[in-house]
């Protein structure tokens, strides 16, 4: 099969798998009220194409977004062997088989061997967890911080974002630096260095979003104008994407965020309606980096 949304507003970004994984792990539980049906036919494609990357196509038979827990779980077992979750996703994945274990979910399904293997996981992603912090921390939590924000932000600049509004641009940006080393450090790291590491995104990340509007940083311009900005080629695809990314965005606790990447609801309440680059900015890394990061 040609993996289009891989291929496509995929091709760059390292986030998809590590999110997969703790969809996966968390099921059909809603993150909102509702999940339309455009969103679900998403999910379903981005499943086949990541099952046919992967080789695990037999695992599409019987559905890995059905309520089979023990298929969800063996499933994400193997792509945890395949990729590296890093620190974030191996971290939700640990906290999910935590819960599993000390909640009825477990107890009640029928299939033989299943709090074995839910205790089995929550042991080996648990020590998975324990190692990757302390690989991070030998290896220097700001060198590496720094290392990943350039090469994101070098993305962004090449144009490999530009499939997505103005501002859908720094939000995937953001979010690549959450799953990845960078947000890695802003968890890990004491709070002088966290403070540091999130000041100089705002200003890279408001240089780079004025830049592109040709315009100075502190520059005001209509919401709408920021949201409309022209995209590339296949627009529908990248709005998808942009849509699965920031699936876990609230309208009334992430208001920028959720109008930036929820484009098929109402602009939120809480969006500035006259708004610079440093505004959007400013929101949106409060919003995805806040001082608990791992609630998200």
């Amino acid at each position: 099969m040609t993996n289009t949304l891989l291929e496509g507003p995929g091709r760059t970004l390292e986030s998809i798998h590590p999110k997969f994984m703790v969809d996966l792990i968390y099921g059909d539980e809603p993150k909102r009220a509702s999940v339309t049906l455009q969103q679900q036919q998403f999910r379903d494609r981005l499943t086949q194409e990541i099952l046919s990357q992967t080789q695990l196509r037999a695992w599409a038979i019987a559905g890995v977004y059905s309520e089979h827990l023990m298929m969800r779980l063996k499933l994400v077992e193997r792509l945890a062997a395949m990729f590296d979750p890093g620190h974030l996703a191996l971290t939700r994945i640990s906290q999910r088989l935590t819960f599993l274990q000390q909640s009825d979910i477990t107890r009640g399904q029928s299939a033989p061997g299943l709090v074995q293997q839910v205790a089995s996981l929550s042991e080996w992603f648990n020590q998975r967890c324990a190692y990757k912090e302390k690989a991070l921390s030998q290896r220097g939590l700001t060198v590496q911080a720094g290392e990943h924000s350039e090469q994101v932000f070098t993305r962004w600049l090449a144009g490999a974002y530009d499939g997505w509004s103005l501002p859908g641009r720094c939000f995937v940006a953001l979010e690549e630096l959450r799953w990845g080393p960078f947000g890695d450090a802003c968890r890990l790291a004491n709070p002088e260095v966290v403070q540091m590491l999130k000041d100089n995104l705002r200003a890279m990340a408001s240089n780079y979003l004025a830049h592109s509007i040709h315009a100075a940083p502190t520059t005001r311009h209509y919401y709408h104008h920021w949201l409309n900005a022209s995209a590339a080629a296949g627009a529908g695809e990248y709005n998808d994407m942009l849509s699965w990314l920031g699936d876990w965005c609230e309208a009334d606790k992430h208001p920028v965020c959720w109008s930036v990447t929820q484009r098929w609801q109402t602009v939120a309440l809480g969006m500035p309606r006259l708004c610079s680059a440093k505004r959007l900015v400013d929101a949106m890394v409060e919003e995805i980096f806040p001082p608990s990061p791992l609630t998200l």
